[in-house]
């Protein structure tokens, strides 16, 4: 069976189990499930739920994401637009110091202009 063409989210075994769940605590305890046994396919699922119109809902699922992608260890796309650590070092890490006050640089711009309206 070829999962190429459903939409990601569907692609999580939570999501028939999910649907067929009626009350609010058997839903939220699928949650918590998705946590303790959960795979990357349940990431878009989780992300749907986000937009749950029940808030109990939608707020354990942006929690129960967030802790699977810690554990599972899955840079989420804000993550991949960071700088590494490591270049905040690397002053230190090329002896490099940043000049002192370049006489050049300084326009002198009176701080009035600003307040024109």
């Amino acid at each position: 069976m070829t999962n190429a063409g459903l939409p990601t989210y569907l692609q999580s075994i939570f999501y028939p189990l999910f649907q067929h769940a009626k009350d609010l605590e058997c839903r939220l305890m699928l949650l918590d499930q998705m946590l303790e046994v959960g795979d990357k396919k349940e990431i878009p699922f989780l992300a749907e739920l986000e937009t749950h119109e029940n808030p109990k809902i939608s707020n354990k699922a942006f929690e129960i994401k967030t802790a699977l992608q810690n554990k599972l260890g899955v840079i989420t796309p804000s993550e991949r637009s960071r700088l590494p650590m490591k270049l905040c070092f690397i002053y230190d890490e090329f002896n490099i110091r940043p000049s002192k006050k370049d006489p050049d640089l300084d326009f002198e711009v009176a701080l009035d202009i600003l307040d024109t309206d």
